[in-house]
């Protein structure tokens, strides 16, 4: 049984089903922060030019997971797209060219720093383009994989008062399995098995803009992302809130979202629709999975922060191996780390 279908309840499920394993999804009427995810896979990070935790490999297995999503579902998901990564100063050109040499850099970033002028974007200092990136239709993904799932999946906010652990299964209401995976992004701090876990949450304010004079072959990324989704809409954002934990938009953090645009471009554009969502971050910005120190058959998975698009197959298919390979986890992610020492 799966709780949640996000980035993370959709990777696991799907890991489940290429293993032989039956899955029944619960997912909540509430949407999560993938459903209006930009999507975008890139294992780079751009504010200091260096690898992100684990990245190639991420990189790696998410890529042909997905593929192999879109060929069963036939649906065009994935769109390999260039991100210019718009420099701010002049210091940037020679750590962008020392980094383009690290290995496993090399073959994301591009050595060569470009000042060609693209109509409407305002590249001062050049930008470098990062290689083997693009976006990932979250939004198609997650509705196609739900039809897919027919009888199998169901929405309803889940009880956790109703669910029984039984000596060899659990049990909620009419439904028994064998184990129940957790998948619920930042919803896991109302969760009293996992509550005690430093999932902190940051808000984040996105726009959704149009534009017929904005490029849609590459994605933007300067002080935020803009990224092409189509029909000349783009998704703008986003803000990083610590303290509101609400799901309301506010004026000033559309404000200053639209204060990252005009710093990025000079083409008019209306803003269509303005989103929050909470990401799932943890304190230390490793994933958390594992199971319950009291329970071998309840699991989590969560903590993606933004990465979930990479992140999620490869985190799916350690747990997968912990619970029925009886495999250790990476010390890194495991829940464990973060268990009162006696």
């Amino acid at each position: 049984m799966v709780i949640g279908l996000g980035l993370a309840g959709l990777s696991f499920a799907e890991t489940l089903r290429l293993e032989g394993k039956s899955v029944h999804v619960i997912d909540s009427k509430k949407s999560g922060s993938s459903a209006i995810a930009a999507g975008i896979y890139n294992p780079t990070v751009l504010k200091r030019f260096n690898l992100s935790w684990n990245g190639v490999k991420f990189h790696e297995t998410a890529l042909p997971f997905y593929q192999s999503i879109e060929k069963r579902l036939n649906q065009n998901l994935l769109r390999r797209l260039p991100i210019h990564k718009i420099f701010s100063e002049a210091a940037d050109h020679n750590q962008w060219i020392v980094a383009s040499d690290r290995e496993g850099l090399d073959f994301f970033l591009d050595s060569k720093i470009k000042h060609d002028q693209h109509q409407g974007i305002k590249t001062p200092y050049g930008y470098g383009t990062v290689k083997h990136c693009g976006r990932l239709d979250t939004a198609t993904l997650i509705e196609t994989y739900k039809s897919a799932l027919g009888n199998d999946y169901q929405q309803e906010n889940f009880d956790y008062h109703a669910l029984e652990i039984l000596d060899n299964s659990i049990r909620y209401k009419s439904i028994e399995a064998s184990h129940i995976v957790f998948c619920e992004g930042y919803a896991m701090v109302d969760n009293p098995f996992f509550s005690y876990l430093p999932l902190i949450g940051s808000k984040g304010q996105i726009l959704l803009i149009r534009s017929s004079q904005l490029s849609s072959k590459m994605i933007l990324k300067g002080p935020i992302f803009i990224a092409p989704l189509h029909d000349d809409l783009f998704w703008a954002g986003a803000s990083f809130e610590q303290q509101d934990k609400s799901l309301q938009t506010t004026e000033e953090g559309k404000d200053w979202v639209l204060r990252k645009i005009h710093q990025m471009i000079e083409v008019p554009f209306t803003v269509e629709e303005q989103i929050a969502q909470i990401r799932p971050t943890v304190k230390d910005r490793r994933p958390l999975v594992g199971t319950h120190s009291s329970s071998r058959r309840i699991h989590l998975l969560n903590g993606f922060g933004s990465r979930g698009v990479l992140t999620a197959p490869l985190a799916s298919r350690w747990l997968f191996n912990a619970i029925f390979k009886n495999e250790s986890l990476p010390d890194e992610v495991n829940i464990s780390r973060f268990e009162k020492k006696v």
